[in-house]
């Protein structure tokens, strides 16, 4: 279902060298140094304060299927935490890059091209954190 999704573009963005520079990783990093920077789904396990950032969060927002019922019309969102807004901006930027009018797969997972629906700063209320936000449309066949 939508986990397919989620991993699809975590798969996308972990493998970008660009990425995992921001994120203060590289190529090979331990898998626990992943999951601190790269949180998949809206609930982080850990409180997000100035030393957990950058991070990057992806979580699915409500879709509907269209009218192919075979076809599912789905949204996703990326969150960008960083100390400053421009390098919150400069990640959401080099996702765009990565994902936008792109097909995204992982093993089982096939999606229809991608496309930024919307994007925006948005005030974390968290002191030295700044954020930044895209919402995805991503339609794929639900199983």
């Amino acid at each position: 279902m939508s986990q397919g999704l989620i991993d699809a573009v975590y798969s996308v963005l972990k493998q970008d060298e660009l990425i995992l520079t921001y994120l203060g990783l590289q190529r090979g990093s331990p898998p626990e140094l992943l999951t601190k920077r790269f949180i998949k789904g809206i609930e982080t396990d850990a409180v997000t304060i100035s030393e957990n950032v950058p991070q990057i969060q992806t979580y699915i927002m409500p879709g509907r299927f269209g009218h192919n019922h075979m076809v599912y019309a789905g949204k996703f969102c990326i969150d960008c935490y960083a100390k400053t807004s421009v390098d919150a901006r400069v990640m959401a930027d080099r996702a765009f890059k990565l994902l936008h009018d792109e097909y995204i797969a992982h093993e089982s997972f096939r999606s229809f091209r991608c496309h930024l629906a919307y994007d925006t700063d948005f005030a974390t209320g968290i002191t030295g954190i700044k954020g930044y936000k895209a919402i995805y449309d991503v339609d794929y066949v639900r199983k």
